[in-house]
């Protein structure tokens, strides 16, 4: 009977250790996964905010071209007026009273409404 329960003990030792190592088996690999899933998920997330980043630095510089653009029209149309020459004598004379040399400026009130 002795040998009988020495037999019992062994089987059950072995029993232990292999219930033991599945069961840390799968505690490290259910610890690997949840890792890799923090992993993959902050990549994931990191790449939404820079996306995000991206696209209202695309708003800004969107709004930026238009002003630009529309600066640059009235730009140009004021080049075009500037090399006219009439336009510059009259601006000339009218904002900066200037005059030729034979003649007289004189400033009158504005008419009141």
């Amino acid at each position: 009977m002795i040998l009988i329960g020495k037999e019992e003990d062994s089987m059950s030792s072995k029993r232990v250790k292999s219930f033991s190592t599945k069961k840390l088996f799968s505690k490290v690999l259910t610890l690997a996964m949840v890792v890799a899933t923090v992993y993959l998920v902050s990549g994931s997330v990191e790449e939404w905010v820079t996306n995000y980043k991206y696209k209202q630095e695309l708003v800004e510089l969107q709004n930026e071209l238009e002003t630009l653009s529309t600066e640059k029209v009235e730009l140009e149309g004021l080049k075009e007026k500037l090399s006219n020459s009439d336009y510059v004598q009259n601006y000339a004379r009218g904002k900066h009273l200037m005059s030729k040399s034979d003649e007289q400026v004189f400033i009158l009130p504005k008419p009141k409404e």
